[in-house]
């Protein structure tokens, strides 16, 4: 990948022609490729929480819920110190490897203490820290990019490639080597994975890179309110809780009461992914000719569409059809709301950023809490019909709110 165009280049924190920024900025696949190896690491985690809590340890599933509160509720607060000290013009550096430290012990424990109580006061306090690296690594990638003059819309929409990447291959080979192994030599293999990640991140961050940012937040000031920010999260809130229920819901709506075979969910899950990221690598075009605000419309309009039409899904082939229009609303979402939220506070990339990751953290959580409580009062497909609303809701709050103002944003590249 190189450079769309050059601009004048702000001041950074040491000499961009030497050292290790400067082939960065020659080889900027070194930097996705960090965060690409951190979605695969920590999402081979994910699907294996409720099987080791209700299989492995033989608790019950309410169980499950408190450990992911007790873990949200720490990357929460994780991301919020991350990004204002981020802001505060500390390293980058130290920031992510304290992150990927704590998930590398949280998987050794795991592997190690197959206790419960361990699990909720100890592992889940430390994978709450290290959920915090995704946050970290969107910032470092968005001060790369001022940095070194890059096109900040399209660098984001890499950003968001390699995080649909790791997905895409981390919990389907996780899951496979459980079934082979076990948990035990699992959580292992995971944890050598971070070790490797680890190693990666010596060796790809230059060890002073901070903001160019100039008191972006005096030391220990305090954050500025932004409405700003606060209103671009509501409708990312809403358009990533609508996703998450739908994919809470979807193994069993297909299976249970459509009457698919089991397989289906993850052909249309691949299906999904190949469309949502091929669509990422085109939204910077979409984004020049809409602007963040109407992209982002676009992406909730075409969810609450996919949504509806799921509902009256009979057969595969409609499925699959689907699934690729839910890779393009859902595409068009990834590679554009970073950057739409990121834009409300250009001066502060840290706290934005942190505000955007616990924004998806957040909808996550309450989209699978809810998706639980109304398919157990009515049934799958009603769950659906509620990722509709939220999608709905989502468009509505794009529609009526303002776009940024244009001379505020900090762009870099053509």
């Amino acid at each position: 990948m190189s450079h769309a165009a050059h601009h004048e280049k702000p001041d950074t924190p040491g000499d961009l022609t030497t050292g290790v920024l400067a082939v960065l900025d020659r080889y900027p696949f070194l930097v996705l490729g960090l965060l690409l190896m951190g979605a695969f690491t920590s999402s081979g985690a994910v699907p294996l929480a409720g099987l080791y809590v209700v299989e492995g340890l033989g608790e019950p599933p309410w169980k499950l819920s408190m450990v992911m509160i007790v873990q949200v509720s720490v990357t929460l607060l994780a991301n919020r110190t991350f990004g204002r000290a981020i802001d505060r013009g500390v390293p980058i550096k130290i920031l992510l490897v304290t992150s990927i430290l704590c998930f590398t012990a949280g998987m050794l424990t795991l592997a190690t203490f197959q206790v419960y109580w361990a699990y909720l006061a100890i592992v889940s306090v430390l994978l709450g820290v290290g959920a915090g690296a995704l946050s970290v690594m969107y910032s470092f990638g968005r001060l790369f990019a001022e940095q070194t003059g890059r096109d900040v819309i399209r660098f984001n929409g890499f950003l968001r490639m390699q995080t649909s990447l790791g997905w895409m291959v981390g919990p389907a080979a996780s899951l496979s080597f459980y079934a082979a192994f076990g948990f035990s030599a699992t959580y292992y293999a995971i944890a050598g994975l971070a070790v490797i990640w680890f190693g990666i991140c010596l060796l790809i961050l230059p060890n002073a890179f901070k903001t160019h940012h100039p008191d972006s937040l005096s030391h220990g000031g305090k954050v500025p309110f932004n409405v700003g920010i606060l209103v671009a999260c509501v409708p990312v809130f809403f358009i990533a809780a609508g996703n998450v229920v739908f994919l809470s819901a979807m193994p069993l709506y297909f299976s249970t009461e459509l009457g698919l075979l089991a397989s289906s969910t993850g052909f249309a899950l691949t299906v999904k992914c190949f469309v949502e990221v091929v669509v990422i690598y085109f939204c910077a075009s979409l984004i020049k000719r809409t602007g963040e605000r109407k992209g982002m419309l676009i992406a909730a309009v075409l969810g609450a569409v996919f949504f509806g039409l799921i509902y009256h899904a009979t057969t595969l082939i409609d499925v699959l059809a689907l699934a690729a229009l839910d890779g393009i609303y859902y595409g068009i979402f990834a590679g554009i709301s970073m950057t739409f939220v990121q834009n409300f506070a250009t001066d502060q990339p840290g706290v934005a950023t942190s505000y955007y990751v616990s924004t998806l953290f957040v909808g996550g959580l309450i989209g699978n809490l809810l998706t639980g409580v109304v398919a157990s009062a009515f049934d799958f497909q009603t769950t659906v019909l509620m990722a509709c609303g939220f999608a709905f809701v989502g468009a509505v709050v794009l529609a009526v709110m303002r776009d940024v103002k244009h001379h505020d944003l900090i762009r870099q590249g053509s």
